[in-house]
């Protein structure tokens, strides 16, 4: 049977986009405390917001500490420093009403997800999730996009106190799945947290590249497997099909 585990934000969710709208609305509102210019604010703001997000999944702060944290740090940077914690808990509720209004999937994760859960109904199949996050906050992802419906089992790091790139976490979606490396598929977006780990535990392996240009790329992994690179889920197909 086989099993593909997807990642979540930027694999399926267009985290990014919501992204730079809601840093945007930020800019704008506190743009006479800021000195920087839009790029090198938004670059900045999603500098720190990933370090702290990293911090958090390593469990040196809270979800909700290291929300204020990048809030924290980027008026620091502007040198317009807040030391008031309701402040700073205002200002990220700003940024993030701002954000979930503009947060959705990327357009071809729907008919992927059906396709695919069509082929779940006819054949050997399951369809898996493996998250970093907060468990409301992923949760509420899924069900504002109304995708929950489509993945068994669901891992998310702030459920079971391992997150990605360690190998625990996929060993453990493994675990639920009652599968094998031979027979699992993993999708991501993310060098460091999904294919590096991935590959080392030598899974069928895709990495999602939305920006890259030129053909489908397969080669072959030491155990048989494979690693692929696509720039669109609809690629998956000719890479799990092959198999």
């Amino acid at each position: 049977m086989k099993t593909i585990f997807f990642d979540l934000d930027r694999t399926l969710m267009d985290f990014e986009t919501a992204e730079n709208i809601g840093i945007k609305a930020v800019f704008e509102k506190y743009n006479s405390e800021i000195f920087m210019g839009l790029e090198e604010f938004t670059f900045e703001w999603k500098k720190w917001a990933q370090h702290f997000f990293d911090e958090y999944s390593n469990g040196k702060f809270t979800f909700d500490e290291q929300r204020k944290k990048r809030v924290e740090k980027i008026f620091e940077l502007n040198n317009s420093p807040i030391t008031d914690a309701n402040e700073l808990q205002r200002r990220f509720d700003f940024y993030w009403q701002t954000y979930e209004k503009e947060y959705g999937l990327f357009d071809d994760v729907l008919p992927v997800l059906q396709k695919l859960f069509l082929q779940k109904q006819q054949s050997n199949l399951q369809i898996g999730l493996i998250t970093n996050g907060d468990s409301k906050n992923q949760r509420w992802k899924l069900s504002k996009t109304n995708i929950e419906k489509f993945f068994d089992p669901i891992i998310i790091s702030g459920e079971v106190g391992i997150s990605k790139p360690d190998l625990q976490i996929f060993n453990l979606a493994m675990q639920k799945a009652n599968c094998t490396v031979a027979e699992t598929f993993y999708i991501g977006d993310s060098f460091e947290h999904d294919i590096v780990p991935a590959k080392k535990l030598q899974l069928n392996t895709i990495f999602l590249n939305r920006k890259r240009d030129g053909d489908l790329k397969i080669e072959k992994l030491k155990n048989g497997n494979v690693f692929a690179e696509v720039k669109g889920l609809e690629e998956i197909f000719e890479v799990i099909e092959g198999e």
